[in-house]
């Protein structure tokens, strides 16, 4: 590969990445807006679950636009693999302002709020722990800090995950006559 290639890849990337944080975003927004409006979280699980559909599909107009219609399984991988890197770091950081500054304990309530049912409390019993216990490890998991670094790492390594079948199938070879 050459430097210019890199520096296409690069650049399609982290537009792309952009884009898809865009796309976490919405997804996180409907997640916190279905404590008011059940259909939201609905809308969430299917904008998250969009995910290798929509970096398949930005794949395709990197390949179709940049690449002149073909690209190898190694670059198109390495495609993904700087999307999702590119993406998780963003929406990280973006999970990170809100819970800083705007969230003011709803996520924590939304969590919370299930101790009430009887499924969670028996759920809760099993693991050997009180409600005590249990909401004392929520607000540490919930600190923003510790939220968006999970968060990340969890984002890089289903995108890694991710990106083998989605590089596999959008991976096109010259046509040879």
């Amino acid at each position: 590969m050459i430097y210019e290639d890199y520096k296409q890849l690069r650049t399609y990337s982290r537009y792309d990445g952009v884009y898809l944080a865009i796309l976490w975003a919405a997804s996180f927004a409907c997640f916190v807006g279905s404590a008011w409006q059940s259909f939201l979280g609905t809308f969430s699980s299917l904008l998250i679950l969009s995910t290798p559909f929509f970096v398949a599909y930005r794949l395709r107009i990197f390949r179709e636009e940049g690449r002149e219609g073909t690209i190898s399984f190694s670059f198109a991988l390495m495609y993904c693999l700087q999307v999702f890197m590119n993406s998780a770091f963003l929406f990280s950081l973006l999970q990170w302002a809100y819970m800083s500054f705007l969230d003011n304990g709803t996520l924590f309530g939304i969590a919370s709020k299930m101790l009430g049912m009887p499924q969670y409390q028996d759920f809760i019993k099993e693991m050997g722990l009180s409600a005590e216990d249990y909401l004392t490890s929520l607000r540490e998991i919930f600190e923003p800090l510790t939220l968006a670094t999970t968060g990340f790492i969890y984002e890089l390594l289903l995108g890694a995950i991710v990106s083998f079948p989605v590089a596999a199938v959008m991976a096109r070879r010259k046509q040879t006559k």
